[in-house]
C-alpha cells in the first residue's frame, strides 16, 4: 500500500480495503469511459478524483483491449511553476514510473522528484520532438530518456504524513531589494556552474560569512528564529525532503469518499513554491497564512512538456 494515501483522507485504509477501492474505481472509470489511453504504446491512465485538487493516478497497460492495472500513486495539483535550466528523467527499476533530476534556477540546488504526468512524458518522447525516434519503446530504449531536457517549467507539489505548525519570524521585507538580490545570486550561481572562478569564490565567501553569523547568533537565539525556512533531503529515498516553509495560501478540502479533511498549503521553502497536502488529523497546530509548516514531504512534480 502506498503510505501517502493517508495524506489525502484515507487515515484508516488497510491493504485489503485499498485493493478493493482501486479495483472498484477502475471498473467504474472504464464503464464511464474515463480512461486516458495512448493507442500506439498501449498504455492507459485513470485519474480517481478524491477532492477538488487531489486524486489517485492509476497507471496500466492494455493487452487485447483490456486495461491491466500496474500501480497507482496519490497526488495533489500544483499551479505555481518553477523554472529550471535542464532536467533528466529516468525510469524506476521496479515499474514504469519516473524520477526527475533538475537544476532549479532560484536556489541553484539539484532537485529529485517523482514525475506525476507519466502519459504526457511518454507522448513527448513518442512524438520525437527532441529525440526524433519514431519507434520509441520505453521498455526497450530507456537509455534515451537520460538525454537532458531543456527549459521546461515544473509545478512542484508534496504530500506529507504529518507535521507541526510554527509561528512566523519577523522579517524585514524590501521587495525591490530582495528581487535584485535574488537575480544577482541566480546569475552568480549560473556563472559558477559555467566555471567562473570569481563567482565560485564569491559564493564561497558568502557561505563562510553566513556560517559565522549563524554560529554567533545560535549561542543566544533559538535556531528556528534564525532559520525561517529549510529544504533538505532526508531518509533513504531521493524524493523525500524535510522542510520548513511559510504558508502563503491555505484551503481545506474534503475527501469525497471518507469525509476526512485535507489541508492544501502553498509553501515557500528557500524560494521554492510547493503545493503541499496533509491530512488534518496528522497536523499538530492550527495552520494560517503567514505561519510556518515543519514536516517531511514526498516531492512530486508536473512537468509542462508542451509549454
Amino acid at each position: 500500500m502506498n503510505l501517502y494515501i493517508r495524506a489525502l483522507g484515507f487515515n484508516n485504509m488497510t491493504s485489503r480495503a485499498e485493493e478493493k477501492f482501486i479495483k472498484t474505481g477502475i471498473k467504474e472509470s472504464i464503464k464511464e469511459g474515463f480512461v486516458i489511453r495512448h493507442e500506439k504504446l498501449d498504455r492507459g491512465v485513470i485519474i480517481l478524483r478524491l477532492s477538488n485538487s487531489t486524486g489517485l493516478y492509476v497507471y496500466g497497460r492494455y493487452e487485447k483491449n483490456t486495461f491491466k492495472y500496474e500501480y497507482y500513486f496519490p497526488f495533489v495539483v500544483g499551479k505555481n511553476l518553477s523554472e529550471n535550466e535542464e532536467m533528466t528523467i529516468e525510469r524506476h527499476l521496479d515499474k514504469e514510473s519516473y524520477a526527475v533530476i533538475c537544476d532549479e534556477l532560484k536556489t541553484g540546488v539539484t532537485l529529485i522528484f517523482y514525475l506525476q504526468n507519466v502519459m504526457d512524458y511518454l507522448e513527448y518522447l513518442y512524438s520525437g520532438k527532441d529525440f526524433k525516434i519514431p519507434d520509441f519503446d520505453p521498455d526497450i530504449k530507456n537509455d534515451i530518456t537520460k538525454v537532458p531536457i531543456k527549459n521546461k517549467k515544473v509545478a512542484l507539489t508534496g504530500l506529507s504524513l504529518g507535521g507541526i505548525i510554527m509561528l512566523p519570524v519577523r522579517k524585514e521585507r524590501n521587495s525591490k531589494k530582495s528581487r535584485q538580490d535574488e537575480i544577482a545570486r541566480k546569475n552568480l550561481i549560473q556563472a559558477a556552474k559555467n566555471g567562473d572562478e570569481d563567482a565560485i569564490e564569491s559564493l564561497t565567501i558568502e557561505d563562510i560569512d553566513t556560517y559565522n553569523e549563524l554560529s554567533n547568533r545560535v549561542m543566544k537565539e533559538d535556531i528556528f528564529t534564525i532559520v525561517d525556512s529549510t529544504f533538505m533531503p532526508c531518509g533513504v529515498e531521493c524524493d523525500q525532503y524535510s522542510v520548513i516553509g511559510e504558508i502563503l495560501e491555505l484551503r481545506e478540502e474534503e475527501n469525497i469518499y471518507t469525509g476526512e479533511k485535507i489541508y492544501i498549503m502553498v509553501l515557500e521553502c528557500n524560494s521554492l513554491i510547493i503545493t503541499t497536502a496533509v491530512n488534518k488529523e496528522h497536523l499538530l497546530g492550527e495552520p494560517a497564512v503567514g505561519r510556518r509548516f515543519k514536516g517531511q514531504i514526498w516531492l512530486q512534480g508536473n512537468v509542462r512538456f508542451t509549454d
